[in-house]
């Protein structure tokens, strides 16, 4: 029985060492097809990695950021999805069609 016990608080403490405290997910740039309605203008670069992870890229020019993720798609469509931060608010955000 203690044994037991001792196992699952080992198992606990792993879990729980491994969980980000900013809780930001690392899904490595890589976003499912809802995610995008999660975004809203207005929104924090804090709020939008927690919404959607860490991005695959990040560029940044003046007073503006890009966010770059690739929005799965079936049947290996997969696109670009782009959010746009202005003095660290999102000012747009939008999906990249192929050319």
């Amino acid at each position: 029985m203690k044994f037991n016990r001792l196992w699952a608080a080992a198992l606990l403490a792993l879990m729980i060492g491994c969980a980000s405290p900013d809780g930001i997910k690392d899904n490595h740039g890589h976003i499912k097809s809802g995610d995008p309605s999660k975004i809203s203008l207005g929104m924090t670069k804090l709020e939008v990695m927690q919404a959607l992870g860490r991005p695959e890229n990040v560029s940044a020019e003046g007073n503006g950021e890009t966010l770059v993720y690739r929005l799965e798609r079936p049947w290996w469509q997969d696109r670009p999805f782009e959010v746009q931060l202005t003095d660290g608010k999102v000012s747009s955000f939008k999906v990249i069609e192929a050319k």
